[in-house]
């Protein structure tokens, strides 16, 4: 029998609390509400240098933006990376991004990343994209050291070493995932491993301070990223921020292939399964799920929806999780958790989904390892749900249930039919 209790994530932080300090920056309203009015920016500043995959070479630079007239001396900085399949965006695109946080007191800072620059006919595979891929993750390692590197030397930026955080949007969310997440303990592919050998190991070769100063971060904002693998979160690993459509077809959120141009290139697990694994090695993590069939939604179509409430948890969640954890600002007590039975699990007979106790009525989907919706079924009312065997092919899936009322955490599991 697999149980599932979703306030788990919220206990790691509660634990890790104990054993943590606030930041000395912290007052309650910073990072969490709009404390400054005006934003410095530091526009062009190098960081890094290297060689595309169309063999041109790049200098890479970062865009810097600070709270005017903030007297903090070390100061958290988020490093954010654009959108645009890997082929396409630029690092401006992060104007207002990066504004809003700076506004809430961080350092936040847009930079470049190596973009595709080959050949579109015939369209590049999955091999040209994994080292599109891999470069673009040494370039963010790359900025991360540049940053450590200023506070430890001129230190034109203030930033705290020890409070680097990492985030991006699609593209940019993958990038900094990766950069976050990997390393030689994790399990990867042959030609994954070739194209990180090529590129300079795990760190990347686009700084020469590799070796002097780390690229560790101590927090990554997810807005519709992935990982290659959700297992590469292990139990050190830093909290996680996710923000996600449930049907997005170009970012799976759960399992599935990511696409460019519609083409599916390769296999990629988003933030519906990268939030259940780092609830299962107990690293502190956050998930929005938006209701949508768009891509970054909550940033375009949804927007007035949706927007305000991924931008201000992602604040509240590094806020609380990591800058500030013994002063809370969200608010648990007013979510509720339900605990879900699913079993047997795996299964060769029907499955059953059971609750202790049953406070709404309830949607039930189901998702293959493509990410595709395979199931649904409404407004159901029973504490025992039965998922019959005869509507599923052998294969992995993920349950995602919502409760009608919002103010119910919704759960998520991968369950097995054989």
């Amino acid at each position: 029998m697999q149980k599932i209790i979703f306030i788990l994530s919220f206990l790691t932080g509660v634990l890790y609390s104990a054993f943590a300090q606030n930041h000395p920056t912290c007052d309650g309203s910073r990072y969490v509400s709009e404390v400054f009015t005006s934003v410095d920016t530091t526009q062009s500043v190098l960081f890094g240098n290297n060689t595309t995959f169309g063999g041109n070479n790049q200098d890479l630079f970062m865009d810097i933006y600070e709270p005017q007239g903030d007297v903090a001396v070390m100061r958290p900085v988020i490093v954010l990376a654009f959108g645009g399949s890997f082929i396409a965006g630029e690092r401006e695109d992060l104007d207002d991004l990066c504004r809003y946080y700076a506004k809430r007191g961080f350092v936040a800072v847009t930079i470049d990343y190596r973009l595709y620059d080959g050949p579109f006919f015939p369209f590049p595979d999955s091999v040209a994209l994994t080292d599109v891929v891999i470069k673009a993750v040494g370039d963010v390692k790359a900025s991360v050291r540049f940053l450590r590197e200023d506070a430890a030397t001129a230190n034109l930026y203030k930033i705290d070493p020890n409070m680097i955080f990492v985030g991006g949007v699609s593209a940019g969310g993958i990038a900094t995932a990766h950069a976050a997440y990997v390393d030689s303990t994790d399990n990867i592919a042959a030609n994954e491993m070739t194209a990180i050998t090529n590129n300079g190991g795990y760190e990347g070769n686009s700084s020469a301070n590799v070796g002097v100063y780390s690229s560790e971060v101590q927090g990554v904002v997810n807005f519709s990223g992935a990982l290659r693998d959700a297992d590469y979160i292990g139990a050190n690993s830093a909290p996680l921020f996710s923000a996600h459509d449930d049907m997005d077809g170009v970012v799976p959120y759960n399992g599935g292939n990511a696409a460019v141009f519609g083409m599916p290139i390769i296999y990629v697990e988003g933030s519906g399964l990268m939030a259940p694994q780092a609830t299962s090695v107990g690293v502190a993590n956050g998930l929005i799920t938006i209701p949508s069939n768009g891509h970054v939604s909550y940033f375009d179509g949804n927007a007035a929806q949706w927007q305000d409430t991924v931008l201000n948890t992602s604040a509240d969640f590094v806020h609380d999780e990591v800058i500030c954890p013994l002063i809370s600002s969200l608010d648990e007590l007013s979510t509720e958790f339900v605990a879900a039975d699913f079993y047997p699990n795996p299964a060769d007979i029907d499955m059953i989904v059971a609750f202790d106790e049953l406070p709404s009525s309830y949607t039930i989907a189901l998702y293959d390892n493509m990410g595709r919706q395979v199931f649904q079924e409404t407004e159901i009312n029973t504490n025992r749900y039965v998922l019959t065997k005869e509507n599923f092919a052998r294969g992995v899936y993920v349950v995602n249930i919502r409760f009608d009322d919002a103010s119910i955490a919704p759960i998520q599991s991968k369950v097995i039919f054989r």
